[in-house]
């Protein structure tokens, strides 16, 4: 079969491998789509979690169930499925005290497994759902991306009524946004710097453009329109924008890091303490996948509109560049095979 393999850093070639082989547990799908990432796109410029290469990447997937192992129940040859790329272990103590997502000891497609950028994968069963046929294989390929920003959300402990800000507009912030008009909320705002990501950020939500701003804190506070805003998600790893997202919240506020930070990051303890901020990671998702499936599943949400770009599998160069340098002509970038 053919896959997409990251050699070394900047360098990504297409390989001929076989087929894989599954164990008793195990699905062998025939990829329908592989959704690129922003953090695929992070392996192959600076490999930040020193990934052991060669390795086929790619972990958004979604394909046809083509083989089932002796132990699947569930599961048939044929079913849609939409697949999960964090593999716990089950055993560590993360998992047994329930944080199956915080594994120690974590399995992951293009990290230590075999990633989807491949005309055929192996997915454990637990890491499946099967999807409906009004669910294309793109959009389905985004069951773990939806996944991780309903995390998010969760740990920004919302309740119908309060206010969210979201500062970045890259496919993340964009569908937090999304997913946030399912929530009641009384205001939800995202701060970016590209008008064409914003535009897709979704009927309800209020959009900024801060490129141009003298003063974007000011600005902010502004569109609260009050003290602050209850939540705050920070959605791409900077630390001015850290720091935004923290001067913008109101007593009592949360501070949701989706996006990692490298290095320092300094933090105003004094405001912290006068106003009791929390400060929360979110980090993968604890068991949200059959949400994600239904959120999916849902037209309302318009998740599909995000996925600019459905390719050929064979064009994955063009594909990656587009992802990389199309902040003003794509969000989502999907292979299709």
């Amino acid at each position: 079969m053919k896959a997409v393999s990251l050699k070394a850093i900047g360098q990504v070639e297409q390989i001929d491998i076989p087929i894989p082989t599954i164990k008793h547990d195990q699905l062998l799908i025939k990829t329908g789509a592989a959704t690129i990432c922003t953090s695929d796109l992070n392996d192959i410029r600076s490999n930040p979690f020193g990934i052991e290469l060669p390795v086929v990447i790619g972990h958004e997937g979604a394909g046809t169930v083509v083989e089932v192992g002796k132990a699947v129940q569930g599961f048939k040859v044929g079913d849609r499925v939409a697949t999960h790329p964090v593999h716990p272990c089950g055993t560590c103590q993360a998992c047994q005290d329930g944080m199956r997502h915080l594994c120690l000891n974590m399995d992951h497609f293009g990290i230590n497994l075999q990633g989807t950028m491949a005309e055929y994968y192996v997915v454990r069963q637990d890491r499946a759902r099967v999807v409906p046929d009004s669910v294309d294989f793109p959009l389905a390929s985004l069951a773990e991306p939806v996944s991780v920003c309903l995390e998010a959300l969760s740990q920004a402990k919302l309740q119908p009524g309060q206010s969210l800000l979201i500062i970045g507009d890259g496919p993340f912030g964009v569908l937090i946004a999304r997913l946030a008009e399912a929530f009641n909320l009384s205001k939800t705002v995202i701060v970016g710097r590209h008008d064409f990501r914003l535009s897709f950020a979704g009927a309800s939500a209020i959009r900024l453009n801060s490129k141009a701003l003298a003063d974007p804190i000011a600005e902010i506070k502004k569109l609260a329109g009050g003290a602050g805003f209850d939540a705050a998600i920070l959605a791409i790893g900077s630390a001015q924008a850290f720091g935004e997202c923290f001067q913008c919240l109101k007593p009592k506020g949360r501070l949701v890091v989706f996006s990692a930070i490298p290095g320092e990051t300094p933090v105003d303890l004094f405001s912290l303490h006068i106003k009791e901020i929390e400060i929360l990671g979110a980090c993968n998702d604890q068991e949200r996948l059959d949400e994600a499936v239904h959120m999916l599943s849902n037209p309302a949400l318009g998740i599909s509109d995000l996925i600019t770009h459905r390719m050929p599998f064979a064009d994955f160069e063009q594909a990656l560049s587009l992802a990389e340098t199309g902040r003003e002509k794509a969000m989502k970038v999907s292979l299709v095979f």
